[in-house]
């Protein structure tokens, strides 16, 4: 299943969306990219962030008050970023399957039909060249189909695992660039020499909304006569894999290079590049970084030293704390890639002075509460940035929250569509309440 949509721009729909009194893709894109550098706010952007096979929640959760706590040993390494973060806990998953397999297809769906990736993707859809996109980091090596994204129930998206292969679908052969410059300005002309035909055969209502509409082709004319593309300044040459990131030419070994596990930090680094490439550029607003998978087979041998696989050390002795120490050790490579995200998107300035991350939402996720236990309590959940007005550097504990339960953890996203701009008051499961999460936003 394709994961980026087809934004082919031709005459007739071009034409047929300006008639209708609407602008289809791309130009939408075009003029809301031309809005912004013209002093309209940023857009809202959300990251699904998701690392396999939960938690030890002692390990795990801070401790302390809502504004003043102590990060212990599996998200300690975060201590550099806390104040760009809210961790979130006492969320449950209700309902839906249970283990991995139960867990990954709710965590992102609270069992309904559509991930909430998807939904906030389709929602911005007729405004950037791609709904959604979707990065995996070895998500599909000895994957049984347990994808956190789905299209529709049943329907789970299979994310791009080779960084190389997703960039040129996004941005293209650089060597076509020019073509690709070139057919959109001969469309936009045809579409204004038509429309200037069409003039003279309308009431004087109709006609200034046309002239309207002709003014908005006049400026993405001049835009992209000037920028030599959709996007303009890094957007138009972008710098990505500037360490020169190449698999073999004959990759026919398994697992492919990218899947392999020495390449499982460099891959990652890539993709989160290019993600945040992509937010800069208005590519999208919506993007999943899928790091593996459940039951994660991923060995961490080249980067921390220690010979054991994810999962196999997800499956710790509760009774001993020695036993933890090595999934404890992989959770905290995972907060380093965390780390280096968040910083990057803070490093990129917006139009307003702001910066990418004050206008972005990330959402840490996993399939389990407690690995070993196997159990959707508890959840392991941050959120990242402060798109939507989010109040950072706090910790919130919602147990026993709701009548002596915890809350439900659809509630978070209904937070997060909320945050993007999308007034809803459910996703997916209601058995515990609708609306968004008391005091997220408060």
């Amino acid at each position: 299943m394709t994961t980026l949509i087809d934004t082919t721009l031709t005459r007739r729909r071009l034409i047929r969306g300006i008639v209708a009194g609407g602008l289809s893709l791309p130009l939408s894109g075009l003029l809301a990219r031309a809005a912004q550098a013209q002093g309209t706010p940023p857009p809202k952007r959300l990251i699904c962030f998701f690392i396999p096979d939960g938690c030890s929640q002692s390990h795990w959760h801070p401790t302390g008050t809502e504004t003043s706590f102590t990060l212990p040993s599996m998200t300690r390494t975060l201590e550099g970023i806390k104040r760009d973060l809210v961790f979130v806990r006492g969320l449950n998953m209700y309902s839906g399957g249970s283990t991995h397999e139960g867990g990954v297809a709710k965590v992102l769906t609270a069992t309904g039909d559509v991930s909430i990736d998807v939904f906030v993707g389709q929602n911005y859809k007729n405004v950037t060249p791609h709904a959604s996109l979707h990065l995996g980091i070895a998500s599909a090596h000895e994957n049984g189909g347990n994808y956190v994204s789905y299209l529709g129930r049943g329907q789970p998206i299979t994310p791009e695992d080779n960084p190389k292969r997703a960039f040129e679908r996004l941005y293209g052969n650089p060597g076509a660039q020019d073509q690709t410059m070139n057919r959109r300005l001969s469309v936009l002309d045809c579409a204004k020499n038509d429309l200037s035909r069409l003039q003279g055969r309308l009431g004087s209502a109709e006609r200034q909304k046309l002239e309207l509409h002709m003014e908005s082709l006049r400026a993405v004319e001049r835009r992209v006569a000037d920028s030599g593309s959709e996007t303009s300044g890094s957007c138009s040459n972008p710098a990505w894999n500037t360490e020169g990131w190449t698999p073999p030419e004959n990759d026919n070994g398994y697992p492919k290079y990218h899947n392999r596990d020495d390449q499982f930090g460099a891959v990652g680094k890539l993709q989160m590049d290019l993600a945040v490439l992509a937010l800069q550029c208005d590519l999208t607003r919506s993007i999943t970084l899928q790091w593996s998978h459940p039951v994660s087979p991923t060995s961490f041998r080249t980067y921390t030293s220690v010979d054991a696989r994810h999962h196999d050390s997800s499956h710790f002795d509760t009774n001993s704390e020695s036993s933890i120490e090595t999934f404890a050790t992989f959770k905290r490579w995972y907060m380093d890639q965390l780390s280096y995200l968040v910083n990057e998107l803070r490093s990129v300035q917006e139009s307003d002075g702001s910066s990418l991350l004050d206008n972005t939402l990330i959402f840490v996720c996993s399939e389990l509460g407690h690995s070993s236990r196997h159990d959707h309590e508890d959840m392991p959940f941050i959120l990242a940035g402060r798109a939507g007005g989010l109040r950072t550097g706090r910790l919130l504990d919602y147990r026993n929250s709701n009548n002596g339960q915890n809350e439900s953890h659809a509630k978070l996203l209904v937070s997060i569509a909320r945050a993007m701009g999308i007034p809803i008051n459910s996703f997916g499961y209601t058995g515990h309440g609708e609306g968004p999460l008391a005091r997220l936003y408060a």
